[in-house]
C-alpha cells in the first residue's frame, strides 16, 4: 500500500507556482490532485505524487531550488496537532523529539531520528524518505530538511542556526543558494539527511511549555494512529539503515540500539517472520537504489555507504539484486523520472 501525507504539506505552492509565472493547477492534476481540496485538512494524497509534483514543478518552471523555496513558506503548523505538541514541550530538544515521534501522523513516509549517539557533542536531526521505487527524491528533500530547518528556529526564537545541514544527495545548487537558506554549512553525498545541532540548542527553553495540553494531544494522536508511529520492525529497519555506513551493522549492535540482547532480538524477528541477513540485504538494496540515482557520486563511496568493505563485494550484490552492474543499473534510472503515479 502506498503511503499517503496531508495536503498541509504543500502549503505555500500555488503562490510559489505562480510567483514563477506558472499556474498550479494543471501541475496538480497531472498527479491526480485536486487544486480545489488543497486546502482541506482531511484531504490526503499519495506521497509518490508530492514527490513526482515537486520534480515535475522544479524542471518546468527552471526552479531548481523549487523545494527549498517552498519551505521557506512553510512553518511548523504544517504539522497540524503535532505542531501544538512542540510549542508545549520544555525544550527544544523535547519538541524535536515529540515531533519524530509523532511524524507518522502527518506521513508514514517519513522518519524523523534524534541522534545524539554517534557524536554527542553534535547531536543530529535525521530525515529519511521511506520510499524505495521513485529515487529521484531532491525536492522532496530539500524542502524537509528546509522546514525542519525552520521549526528549529522557530522552537529556538530564531537565536540558533544549526552547525551544518547534511544531504545524502550530490549539490545541484550553487553553495551560496545553501549558505544564504540556511546560514551555516551544508554538507553532500553524506550518509544520512540531517540538521547538526549542539546540545545547547537542544537544550533551548520553550516559553509557551504547558505539560497538560502535550498530554492532552499525545493521548490524541496515539489514538489516532493506534499506538506507537513505528513498530518493532520499522525500528529494526530505521537502525540497520543508520548503521550500515558505520561498517559494524551486526545483529549485536542492532540489539544494544534497541536495548535487548542479541537472542532475545533474533526470536523477535523470527516471530514475526524475519530473518536479520534478509532485512540488512532488503536495505542495502533500497539504499543502492536512491544513491545509484545520483550520477555523481563514485561508486566506491555507495559501496562503504552500504557497509561493503570491497567495491566487489557491491558490484555481486548488484548484480544479484538488478540482474545487472551497479553502472548499468545507473543508466537505467533516468527513465523512472517521466513516470506517472497511478
Amino acid at each position: 500500500m502506498r503511503p499517503l501525507i496531508r495536503t498541509s504539506a504543500l502549503g505555500g505552492y500555488n503562490e510559489l507556482v505562480r510567483e514563477l509565472g506558472g499556474q498550479p493547477e494543471p501541475l496538480l492534476r497531472q498527479f491526480n490532485i485536486d487544486p480545489e481540496r488543497l486546502d482541506d485538512i482531511s484531504y490526503l494524497i499519495f506521497f509518490h505524487s508530492l514527490m513526482q509534483l515537486l520534480e515535475a514543478s522544479a524542471e518546468e518552471l527552471q526552479c531548481p531550488d523549487f523545494g527549498l523555496r517552498l519551505s521557506a513558506k512553510q512553518t511548523m503548523e504544517t504539522l497540524g496537532p503535532i505542531a501544538i505538541m512542540a510549542r508545549t514541550s520544555n525544550t527544544a530538544g523535547d519538541a524535536l523529539f515529540c515531533i519524530a515521534r509523532y511524524i507518522s501522523h502527518h506521513s508514514p513516509a517519513i522518519t524523523l531520528g534524534l541522534d545524539n549517539t554517534s557524536a554527542p557533542q553534535f547531536p543530529r536531526i535525521t530525515l529519511d524518505i521511506n520510499i524505495t521505487d521513485f529515487p529521484y527524491r531532491h525536492q522532496t528533500v530539500e524542502m524537509a530538511i528546509g522546514l525542519t530547518a525552520n521549526i528549529h528556529a522557530m522552537l529556538t526564537e530564531n537565536r540558533k542556526r544549526p552547525e551544518a545541514v547534511l544531504f545524502r544527495h550530490s549539490r545541484i545548487l550553487e553553495p551560496k543558494v545553501y549558505k544564504r537558506h540556511f546560514g551555516c554549512p551544508v554538507l553532500f553525498n553524506q550518509d544520512c539527511n540531517a540538521l547538526v545541532l549542539t546540545p545547547e540548542q537542544l537544550d533551548f527553553p520553550i516559553r509557551t511549555a504547558d505539560a497538560f495540553q502535550r498530554d492532552i494531544i499525545a493521548n490524541y494522536l496515539i489514538k489516532k494512529s493506534g499506538g506507537s508511529p513505528l513498530s518493532f520492525i520499522e525500528q529494526t529497519n530505521f537502525i540497520i539503515s543508520r548503521l550500515l555506513p558505520t561498517q559494524c551493522c551486526n545483529i549485536k549492535s542492532v540489539a544494544n540500539e534497541l536495548f535487548m540482547h542479541q537472542r532475545t532480538l533474533q526470536r523477535r524477528l523470527k516471530d514475526e517472520g524475519y530473518i536479520f541477513e534478509e532485512m540488512v540485504d532488503n536495505i542495502r538494496k533500497q539504499d543502492a537504489q536512491n544513491f545509484l540515482a545520483e550520477r555523481r557520486m563514485p561508486m566506491a563511496q555507495i559501496a562503504a555507504l552500504l557497509g561493503y568493505q570491497e567495491q566487489s563485494s557491491f558490484n555481486r550484490a548488484a548484480k544479484r539484486w538488478f540482474g545487472v552492474t551497479p553502472n548499468h543499473y545507473r543508466k537505467s534510472l533516468h527513465t523512472i523520472v517521466g513516470a506517472k503515479p497511478e
